[in-house]
């Protein structure tokens, strides 16, 4: 008596371990984008809250970029001076870029104006956001 499996049995559960990759790893792949969509929605929402702490504090809101590469550079969010945020994640690979919101009444980053705030994950995806005193709204 031979103990074992016939070549049939080993192609039939190769060709089940293929059909099951085939749905998992795209739905895996999306959970991985809202994980990251999620991840860059949450440091927005710090950014928001810096950003009105500023406001309130100096009557301004800021510009700036937050770039991972080079976190400490001169004009970025994490000075001081600008904003004095950073992400989480000491490892973080998104890039964050804040622009005022102005118009002829609003020329300049003002308590009145509103301000865009983008990120960027290095491995794809982006979020955008407009706030103003009273509302977020996507770009």
């Amino acid at each position: 008596m031979c103990l074992g499996f016939t070549l049939v049995e080993l192609m039939i559960v190769v060709a089940v371990l293929g059909i099951v990759s085939a749905i998992a790893i795209p739905a895996y792949q999306g959970y991985i984008e809202d994980a990251r969509i999620g991840t860059m929605l949450q440091s927005i929402e710090t950014i928001r809250v810096f950003q009105e702490n500023r406001r309130l504090e100096q009557g301004e809101y800021v510009e700036g970029s937050y770039d991972p590469a080079s976190p400490d550079a001169a004009g970025g969010l994490k000075e001081a001076a600008v904003l004095d945020w950073s992400p989480f994640a000491s490892n973080d690979v998104v890039t964050f870029v804040i622009a005022c919101q102005t118009d002829a009444t609003n020329p300049e980053c003002t308590r009145a104006s509103g301000y865009q705030v983008t990120a960027t994950h290095s491995e794809g995806g982006s979020v955008c956001r407009i706030i103003n005193r009273s509302s977020v709204a996507s770009c």
